[in-house]
């Protein structure tokens, strides 16, 4: 590929043989999320799928190239939520009884915990190795503590690619998706506050120079051409991190964006089906929004007056009151009129939008979410 050509990445990239990128792209965002899929003959490998916000873009790329039932494995390479949460979601759209998810032990202990029923394939049960019905070998290698105790990478031994997870990941303002001159500097921002100490990451540096690599594809940041991995390892090899970094809290921690709780836009629920509520509980707190919740109709009034959140999402079929005719009350106090009201249906057919409107509603979202659809219409209500 040519690290210098303009990418829609808005598509799927294939960027060497079989292997594609399906991560999503923010300009805004200055830490990526960069997914891989490993197409060999009917078999697919889906490598660190990412989270639940990224899910939606990463989804449609996957499905675009191939079929949900040719994805047999799916790589964890630890058990971060920025890699791994939408793991569930991928159980929905694929059958899980014939996709593995491929792990540590240890990672996979921590990995059930996001509600994941797909069979383990543990690579320290299975000789670090795996051979897919081809005969190509995917051979993982243990990175200890960087960052997890049992963190681990992959090679595809026939591309002489390397997984890297996020190993030789970066902050990148004005991302690329081919890593370019002074990439060292934006893996240090990275690495410094993220990995455990000088001598964790250099002993595992001293590994990955053994290896035969035409490129690095980590799971934040950029990839990594052939001709830029020597003077990247060296890099990392000798940089003070974790336990040994010399910078300060802010020089460490000074890139991540946070705004405080009361600059947060407050987003209140009303759904009595709890794994409903839940769903959307982690889409939007991951999002960055704070949730109020209510599971009546008579309760969403009330939590509408007292908390005056900056959107509602009314389910429609409640308990005590119904959402449209609590939506009417809300609409119809002048302390809440103006507070913007989705309603949330299983049951959208002609004529409901007009309904919904009529009651006050400002839109609807559909049942089961497209979380894409569901996030871009919350940023644009309260972007405005």
């Amino acid at each position: 590929m040519d690290k210098n050509h303009s990418y829609n990445y808005a598509e799927a990239v294939e960027v060497t043989r079989g292997i594609y990128w399906v991560g999503s792209h923010d300009p805004k965002e200055l830490f990526h999320c960069n997914p891989y899929l490993l197409v060999d003959g009917e078999e697919a490998v889906l490598f660190d799928p990412g989270g639940v916000t990224d899910y939606s873009e990463v989804a449609r790329k996957v499905f675009s190239i191939v079929k949900p039932a040719q994805i047999r494995y799916v790589v964890l390479h630890h058990q971060d939520p920025d890699l791994c949460a939408s793991a569930p979601l991928l159980e929905e759209a694929i059958d899980h009884g014939q996709m593995k998810i491929v792990a540590h032990s240890r990672a996979s202990v921590l990995i059930g915990y996001y509600g994941i029923e797909s069979e383990f394939y543990l690579v320290d049960k299975n000789h670090y190795s795996l051979t897919l019905k081809s005969g190509r070998i995917l051979r993982f290698l243990t990175t200890p503590f960087c960052h997890f105790p049992a963190a681990i990478v992959t090679y595809d031994e026939r591309e002489k690619v390397l997984f890297s997870s996020d190993l030789f990941g970066a902050i990148s303002p004005g991302w690329s998706l081919f890593a370019k001159e002074g990439y060292e500097e934006r893996m240090r921002v990275f690495h410094v506050g993220y990995m455990a100490s000088t001598r964790h990451l250099s002993k595992v540096m001293e590994r990955m120079a053994t290896l035969d690599l035409e490129m690095i594809l980590p799971q934040h940041g950029s990839i990594i051409p052939k001709e830029m991995i020597p003077g990247c390892i060296d890099f990392l090899k000798s940089l003070p991190c974790g336990i040994d970094a010399q910078e300060t809290e802010e020089e460490l921690y000074g890139w991540i964006r946070v705004g405080k709780a009361d600059e947060k836009k407050h987003i209140l629920i009303v759904e009595d089906n709890g794994k409903s509520m839940k769903l959307l509980r982690d889409i939007l707190t991951i999002s960055g929004y704070v949730t109020i919740e209510a599971d009546d109709g008579r309760k969403a009034v009330e939590l509408a007056k007292e908390k005056k959140p900056d959107l509602i999402l009314m389910d429609i079929q409640l308990p005590i009151l119904d959402g449209l005719e609590a939506t009417k009350l809300i609409k119809a106090d002048p302390a809440t009129q103006n507070i913007p009201i989705f309603a949330l249906t299983a049951f959208a057919m002609g004529g409901d939008r007009e309904r919904f409107i009529q009651a006050g509603c400002d839109d609807y979202v559909s049942k089961p979410y497209n979380i894409g659809e569901l996030l871009g219409k919350v940023k644009n209500i309260l972007a405005g």
